[in-house]
């Protein structure tokens, strides 16, 4: 046995993590020479001519998914979401929904009323999504386990990648930042929450597990060619910011006072005895798109190219991490959203 061998014979995936699996082990064995479009990005490209590439991306929806667990999605809604999560990762690179191909694994006592629910659910949203189903496979399992693996196109020399923001670049966000997060926070203590909170403001959390892939704004970011680095924000802003950071090799730092948080997500925070700027950038999938702007950018710019949601909330520098600048001060953002295994 080696001296490696030896090292990490008690280790199990739990004890180093989803994203620390994927730095230290998965893209190092699949992607070693560093491809940006290799293993480590939202997608996979592959060029079939000088203009034109297929995306192919996969995600899986699990049983303990904690919107369907407490009741806010049914089966049709989790064959919605599948899909949603799927072509958000379509959105993040620029591309156009070609088709899903989906993986079933379910127990053999689910009613068939909830198999019925789960399909219409993916069919309804595929094609709202514009995206047709294109086959799979069903297969028996202990617990419901569904994924899917979606497939676009997209002209190569336009394809956006989260390895490519440069110092200097403006940093950007698409959806107002922490109602995500809120609505899980929620979800984790709703007999408490629910006092602070008026029926107007329930709805708005609920409908925080209803937002669509944002495919036309990342197709426009990519058609503008001043868009340097996308993600989509599936694991909380500040996983998403530290993922860019350190796959672009830059700094990012955010300006506090671009950061205008919702109302709610205050109220939510205070009332959990929480830093709102904290929850805000916690766990929470909100398909937001994230990332560069090539330059400096003011926020009349942004708008006025990319619509009124898309907002400037700081800048790339050199450095590394990622970094909240007030007006005399600068703090370490550390990466709190969902990992796996962690």
């Amino acid at each position: 046995m080696s001296k490696f061998d030896r090292e990490h014979a008690d280790l199990t995936i739990a004890d180093v993590g989803e994203k620390a699996l994927i730095v230290r082990y998965v893209r190092p064995i699949f992607n070693p020479a560093g491809d940006p479009w290799g293993v480590g990005d939202d997608c996979a490209l592959a060029r079939l001519s000088a203009g034109h590439a297929i995306l192919a991306s996969t995600d899986r929806v699990p049983a303990d998914l904690i919107s369907f667990k407490a009741g806010v999605l049914d089966h049709a809604g989790l064959g919605s979401y599948l899909v949603r999560l799927n072509l958000s990762d379509i959105a993040a690179c620029g591309g156009r929904p070609i088709g899903l191909l989906l993986n079933f694994g379910l127990p053999r006592r689910l009613p068939l009323a909830d198999f019925e629910a789960l399909v219409e659910g993916v069919r309804a949203e595929a094609a709202l999504l514009g995206c047709p189903v294109l086959g799979g496979d069903l297969s028996d399992a202990t617990e419901l386990s569904i994924s899917a693996t979606a497939l676009g196109s997209v002209d190569p020399r336009r394809a956006l990648s989260r390895s490519t923001a440069k110092v200097g670049d403006t940093i950007f966000v698409s959806r107002p930042i922490g109602l995500t997060p809120a609505a899980f926070r929620y979800l984790r203590d709703p007999e408490r929450l629910q006092l602070a909170l008026c029926p107007e403001a329930l709805t708005s959390l609920h409908d925080q597990f209803r937002l669509s892939p944002l495919l036309d704004l990342g197709q426009a970011l990519a058609a503008s060619g001043s868009c340097s680095a996308c993600m989509d924000n599936t694991d909380g802003l500040s996983q998403t910011l530290n993922e860019l950071a350190a796959a672009s090799g830059v700094r990012i730092v955010l300006d506090a006072a671009a950061i205008d948080l919702p109302d709610l997500v205050c109220r939510i925070a205070r009332a959990c005895g929480e830093e709102p700027l904290d929850l805000a950038l916690s766990a929470g999938a909100d398909f937001s798109l994230v990332g560069a702007l090539s330059g400096s950018w003011s926020e009349e710019a942004i708008r006025g190219v990319f619509g009124p949601t898309v907002r400037r909330i700081g800048h790339a520098t050199t450095g590394d991490g990622v970094y909240l600048q007030t007006s005399n001060q600068m703090f370490p953002v550390q990466a709190t959203g969902w990992n796996y295994y962690d």
